[in-house]
Formats: structure tokens, C-alpha cells, sequence
């Protein structure tokens, strides 16, 4: 499901509504990346897929890749749980060289997927997926919505699900520079009707109106595939 699908829905659960609790806005910001990720409110742990934008394997919750080494974190977590089987011990090596090179390529992964299914049905592979994703994606973005005093709770989940797609980083496709670059087109009061006010540059802008040209930014960056 694309963003904008997931985000129609997203906005129509909680947009009138200011979010009372940190947990409670941590809960729907994940629904709404989950259901973006994979079509469910819930969290899939078992799904793996090859995927097509040349991230090689595309597996877990958030889509964990085998490219980007997030994947393999998660495995590394796994495997020091009680009872781990060894089920990923044989594609450790090619995992860790295709995250150094953040190379898409799947040769040497025969069966990767059929691996990550059969860890699924352990109670420790969840909990490895969710603490990995805490610690690069949801963690960094909550910090980030601090700085930023968003409030609502679909605006946390686009800065989560933008840690993921595009990495929690500073530079100019991660999610600090596109707030950065976000932040740059406000130079002047922009009124609306969200009910929630951020100050930007010294301005006030309507959160909501902030949340929209971040979206610009983003697809400007991450093309028409990022819709």
C-alpha cells in the first residue's frame, strides 16, 4: 500500500484528535507504517520478499532489506536468543558484505526467505525486529518530532516511516535534511485548520500544512515511487 493510501486512512483516525500520550501516539504511528509497509494495522513478522527497488530481500514488520544491513542487524539480535537454531548462521557472511557495499543483490541467499519464514514462528524473532526498529527508525524520529513539537500522531508516524525509507540521518535524503529542507520553505505565517501550531524559522505554520510540503520534499527526493 502506498503512502498516500495509508496516509488517507491514517488521517482520518486520528487527525481531529491531539494525541494524550506518548505510548498512545507511538502505538498508531506504528499501525500506520504497518500499514503502509505491509496492508496490515498489525505487525507481520514473517513476510520476505524480493524487493524491487534494489534493496535485495525485503523482510519483517518494516520491511527490514538485506542492502541496508537493518535486516541483518535483526538476525544478529535473533541469534543470541534462547534456543536460536542457527536457522541464518550460513548466510551471515554474504549479509554482512552486501551491508558494508549496501549492495541489492541476492546470489548467495537461496532460501533466505524460507529462513526468515521459519524464525517467524519463534517468540524471539519479534521482539529482535521491534528493538531493532525502535533503535534506527522509531527512537530517532521521536526525537526529531520533539525538536519539531509535532503533536498529532500521523505526523510521527510520516517521520518514522521516513527514518526507514530514507534513514534517520542528517544528509540531504536522510530524515534530518529533509526536515531541514522542509523547514526552508517557511519564511512566513501559514494559517489552517489542524488545531496545532508549530513555530518554524520564528514563524507559526499549521502543522498540517508543515506535514504536507514535508511530503513534497520527500517525493521530490524519493520519486514517484514514494506516492
Amino acid at each position: 500500500m502506498k503512502l498516500a493510501a495509508a496516509l488517507t486512512i491514517g488521517l482520518a483516525a486520528v487527525v481531529s484528535a491531539k494525541v494524550s500520550t506518548e505510548a498512545c501516539s507511538m502505538l498508531i504511528s506504528k499501525q500506520i507504517v504497518n500499514l503502509y509497509q505491509s496492508g496490515f494495522l498489525g505487525s507481520y513478522t514473517g513476510q520476505c520478499e524480493k524487493d524491487d527497488s534494489g534493496s535485495g530481500y525485503a523482510s519483517g514488520y518494516i520491511s527490514f532489506t538485506t542492502a541496508n544491513g537493518d535486516a541483518l542487524e535483526v538476525i544478529k539480535m535473533f541469534s543470541q536468543s534462547a534456543n536460536y537454531t542457527g536457522v541464518f548462521d550460513k548466510y551471515i557472511d554474504t549479509l554482512q558484505k552486501y551491508a558494508e557495499s549496501g549492495s541489492g543483490s541476492t546470489e548467495g541467499l537461496d532460501g533466505y526467505c524460507d529462513a526468515w519464514l521459519e524464525a517467524s514462528s519463534d517468540l524471539n524473532f519479534y521482539p529482535a525486529q521491534i528493538a531493532v526498529a525502535n533503535a534506527l527508525y522509531m527512537n530517532p524520529s521521536i526525537q526529531y518530532a520533539g525538536k519539531l513539537k509535532v503533536e498529532y500522531a500521523v505526523s510521527r508516524a510520516v517521520l518514522y516511516d521516513t527514518a526507514i525509507v530514507n534513514g534517520a540521518g542528517d544528509d540531504s535524503d536522510g530524515l534530518g535534511g529533509l526536515i531541514q529542507a522542509t523547514n526552508a520553505q517557511f519564511t512566513k505565517k501559514a494559517t489552517g485548520d489542524s488545531g496545532r501550531t508549530l513555530s518554524i524559522n520564528g514563524v507559526k505554520v499549521d502543522e498540517m500544512i508543515w506535514l504536507s510540503k514535508f511530503l513534497d520534499v520527500r517525493l521530490s527526493k524519493n520519486g514517484a515511487g514514494d506516492k
